[in-house]
C-alpha cells in the first residue's frame, strides 16, 4: 500500500470540514462533473488517467479523520488507485442512431443524480469517485464526483484539461507547487504582519457594516440554516450581452465591474437599503505558483457598497471598481479567519456579513467538444447537481461564447420560491439593459422598470394627514393610487381594522380593494373581464373571461406576471375560466383568511416594498415585543414559527416618494 503521512489541513479545509459535521449525511458539498465521450473508448488508460491526475495533484488523495474533535489531515502515497466500476444501461443502438434521442440522456441523468447524491464520509472515504456509464460500445458518459474539501471551481476547468491529456498519453510535467505548500504558507501566515495588515483594512472597511441584508422572501427565515438550494438557469439575451461589453470596453472596466455594479443597484433596491456588503468569490490563488493546482483555495471577499444619494451608474461604476481593487488588494485571509477575527456575531439562521454572492466567470459551454486523443469530450449532465447553498442567494454569470452567457442563480430555497428568483433574474437583465445603455442617469431612473413600473401597486405609512412617514414610524398603511386608499393603521401593537369593507377583501385586518387585482388581470392581452373573490380555501380566485380567438396564458406563467405587477399577497391562487367547469365550491366571501401553508407575502419585484425581518407582537405580547421603531421596515404577520391554521400576512412600509422612485 503507498505509503500515508499527515499535513496540517489549510484554514478553508478546517472550516469546511466543521460545516460538514453539522449535516453529516448531506450531500451539499459534493461536486460533480460528467463527461460524454464518443468513439471506441480505452477503459484501462482513462482508468491510468484518473490514477496519474490524483497523483499529480496531493489535493485528491486527502482524508480527514479526526483526533479529539479536531480536523487532521491524512494524504496516501502514490501511485494512486481511482477505482472506476462500469453500469450498462442496456440500449444497443449506434451512437449516432442514438445522437438525437432524450431517452439515454435521461436514463444517465437520473443514475448520476442518485450517484453523485452519495455523501462522503471525510474519515474514510477516498474524496474523488468515478463511474463509467456504457451506452453504447462508442458512447460513454464518465461521471465524476469530488467533495469540495479538496477541490474548488478553478480547479474543475485544471482537472478537465489535464484528464483528457493524460488519456491520450501526453506527459505532462509537474505542477509548480502542491496543494501541501498552500496549507503550510496559510499557516505561516497567521499573526505575520502582512496578515495584522490585512486585517487592519478589514475592520477599517467593514466598520459599521450591515450584519445582514434582508431580500423580500416568500417564506420567514427558519431559525436554523439547512442549505436546501434551489437552482435558476437562464440565458442573458444576446443583446444586452453586447451592451453589457461595449459598455464595459468605452469605459476601460472589465465586463465583470460592470455586471457588479449593476447587480449592486438591482439589491439595493430590493433590499431598501444603501449600505451593503455584497459577497465576490476569489480563486485564492494570489501566488502566481498555485494557478495550475488543484484544491480548495477558493474564498470570499466581502465587498461594501454605498448607493446613498441616487448616484449615477456612472458613479456607482467608479466606486464599485475601487471597491473590488481594493478588496483584491486584500484577499490574503480566508473568509472566516475574517469573521472570527473582526468578532462578528454568530447567527445559525445565516452566514455572517454575507448573505449574497456574485460571480462572473468564463466557462466553456456544455456540449462544446474537444479532443481526448480519438475520443470526443463534451461536458455533460448540467442538470444532475442537487442544489445546495450557504448563502440566500448566489448570482452567477458564466461568459460561454461571444454571444453567449448564461445566468445561473442558486438560493435557499426556505427563503424563496423559484418564480419569484425568476423575476429578480428577470430585473437583473432590465437593470443591465438601462443602465448601461444610460449610464449618466440616476439609478432611480432603473428602479421604475422593477416589477411592472407604473403599473405596480405600490404600499406606505402616512400620518394621519396623508403625509408618507420614513421608514419606521408608525402610522397608516395606504395602497398608493387607488380609491381607497387606506388600508389600516400600523402601531406597536400590531394593525387595527379601519372603516367599511364593502367590495373589498379583508386581509389579516388589511382591506384590499377586488378593482386592484381586476385591473392588473385586464392589463393581460388575452383576458376580456375578470372578477376576483375570496373562497373558503384560503385564497383568492379569479374568474376570466377570455377575449376570443387569443391565445391563453398556462396558468403559472400568469400569476409569474402578475407578480410583476401586485404585492405577492394580492396574486390570485386560482384562475378559472368562464368557459370551464366550475369547481363544485367556489362561493364568494368577502374575507380572506390565509393560513401558514398557504403563507402569502409581498413579492420581490414590488418597487416600494421590503423583506420584513420583525414579527408583530400579539396582542397579549408585553411592549418589549414590539418592532424596533429604527428598523428598515415594519412588518405585520403570524408568529415566526407558524401553527398551522394561524392567519399570516406580510405586508411593509415603504419610504416616501422623494426618496426613491
Amino acid at each position: 500500500m503507498p505509503e500515508e503521512h499527515e499535513p496540517m489541513p489549510s484554514p478553508a479545509q478546517q472550516r469546511l470540514w466543521f460545516l460538514q459535521q453539522l449535516a453529516p449525511d448531506s450531500p451539499q458539498y459534493n461536486v460533480f462533473r460528467g463527461y460524454e465521450l464518443r468513439g471506441p473508448l480505452d477503459v484501462a488508460a482513462l482508468r491510468r488517467a484518473l490514477g496519474a491526475l490524483a497523483d499529480r495533484h496531493v489535493a485528491l488523495r486527502m482524508r480527514f479523520p479526526t483526533d479529539g474533535g479536531v480536523a487532521r489531515a491524512v494524504v496516501s502515497g502514490t501511485p494512486f488507485d481511482v477505482e472506476l466500476p462500469s453500469t450498462d444501461l442496456g440500449l444497443e443502438s449506434t451512437a449516432a442512431d442514438l445522437a438525437g434521442e432524450p431517452g439515454w440522456d435521461a436514463a444517465a441523468t437520473e443514475f448520476a443524480r442518485l450517484w453523485s447524491a452519495r455523501p462522503f464520509d471525510l474519515a474514510r472515504d477516498d474524496l474523488i469517485r468515478a463511474h463509467l456509464l456504457r451506452v453504447t460500445p462508442e458512447l460513454h458518459v464518465l461521471l465524476l464526483c469530488v467533495h469540495h474539501i479538496v477541490i474548488d471551481g478553478w480547479s474543475v476547468p485544471i482537472i478537465d484539461e489535464e484528464l483528457g491529456l493524460l488519456y491520450a498519453g501526453r506527459p505532462l510535467g509537474p505542477p509548480p507547487a502542491g496543494y501541501l505548500d498552500y496549507a503550510r504558507w496559510q499557516q505561516e501566515l497567521a499573526g505575520s504582519p502582512a496578515a495584522e495588515r490585512v486585517l487592519t483594512y478589514w475592520r477599517r472597511r467593514l466598520a459599521g457594516a450591515p450584519e445582514l441584508i434582508t431580500l423580500p422572501a416568500d417564506r420567514p427565515r427558519p431559525r436554523i440554516q439547512d442549505f436546501r438550494g434551489g437552482l435558476l438557469v437562464t440565458p442573458v439575451p444576446v443583446d444586452v450581452t453586447a451592451t453589457l461589453r461595449s459598455f464595459a470596453a468605452a469605459h476601460r472596466v472589465t465586463p465583470y465591474t460592470a455586471a457588479y455594479a449593476a447587480f449592486a443597484v438591482l439589491l439595493a433596491r430590493y433590499a431598501r437599503a444603501s449600505d451593503l456588503v455584497i459577497g465576490v468569490v476569489v480563486a485564492g490563488r494570489s501566488r502566481p505558483e498555485f494557478a495550475g493546482t488543484v484544491g480548495f483555495f477558493v474564498g470570499t471577499l466581502p465587498v461594501r457598497m454605498d448607493l446613498s444619494g441616487d448616484p449615477s451608474f456612472l458613479a456607482v461604476l467608479a466606486a464599485a471598481r475601487e471597491a473590488l481593487f481594493d478588496a483584491y488588494d486584500n484577499d490574503l485571509l480566508p473568509f472566516d479567519v475574517l469573521v472570527d477575527q473582526l468578532s462578528l456575531r454568530r447567527d445559525p439562521s445565516y452566514i455572517p456579513l454575507v448573505q449574497v454572492i456574485f460571480q462572473m466567470l468564463v466557462t466553456p459551454a456544455y456540449g462544446t467538444e474537444t479532443r481526448w486523443g480519438d475520443l470526443g469530450s463534451r461536458l455533460w449532465g448540467r442538470d444532475v447537481s442537487q442544489p445546495a447553498t450557504r448563502f440566500d442567494l448566489e448570482v452567477h454569470l458564466l461568459d460561454q461564447a461571444d454571444d453567449d452567457m448564461v445566468m445561473e442563480v442558486s438560493f435557499n430555497a426556505d427563503l424563496f420560491d423559484e418564480e419569484t428568483v425568476a423575476g429578480l433574474a428577470d430585473d437583473y437583465v432590465q437593470v443591465l439593459r438601462l443602465l448601461c445603455g444610460d449610464p449618466e442617469q440616476p439609478v432611480s431612473g432603473a428602479y421604475a422598470l422593477l416589477g411592472g413600473g407604473a403599473r405596480q401597486v405600490r404600499v406606505s405609512v402616512r400620518d394621519e394627514h396623508g403625509v408618507s412617514l420614513p421608514y419606521g414610524v408608525p402610522g397608516e398603511v395606504w395602497l398608493d393610487g387607488t380609491p381607497t386608499g387606506l388600508l389600516g393603521r400600523m402601531g406597536a401593537g400590531g394593525l387595527d381594522v379601519l372603516g367599511r369593507t364593502d367590495a373589498e377583501l379583508v386581509v389579516r385586518g388589511c382591506r384590499v380593494p377586488a378593482e386592484v387585482i381586476e385591473r392588473a388581470l385586464l392589463d393581460e392581452p388575452s383576458i376580456a373581464a375578470a372578477e376576483v373573490s375570496a373562497g373558503d380555501g384560503g385564497e383568492l380566485t379569479a374568474r376570466l373571461t377570455a377575449v376570443p380567438g387569443a391565445t391563453r396564458p398556462a396558468r403559472p406563467e400568469l400569476r409569474a406576471r402578475l407578480r410583476r405587477r401586485l404585492p405577492g399577497f394580492l396574486v390570485p391562487g386560482a384562475f378559472l375560466w368562464n368557459d370551464e367547469p366550475s369547481p363544485a365550491e367556489a362561493p364568494a366571501l368577502n374575507v380572506l383568511d390565509l393560513t401558514a401553508p398557504d403563507l402569502a407575502t409581498l413579492g420581490p419585484n414590488a418597487p416600494d416594498l421590503t423583506a420584513p425581518d420583525l414579527t408583530a407582537p400579539g396582542p397579549n405580547a408585553p411592549d418589549s415585543a414590539a418592532p424596533d421603531p429604527t428598523a428598515p421596515g415594519l412588518n405585520v404577520s403570524g408568529p415566526a414559527a407558524p401553527v398551522p391554521g394561524e392567519p399570516m400576512v406580510f405586508f411593509v412600509a415603504a419610504e416616501p416618494p422623494g426618496e426613491a422612485s
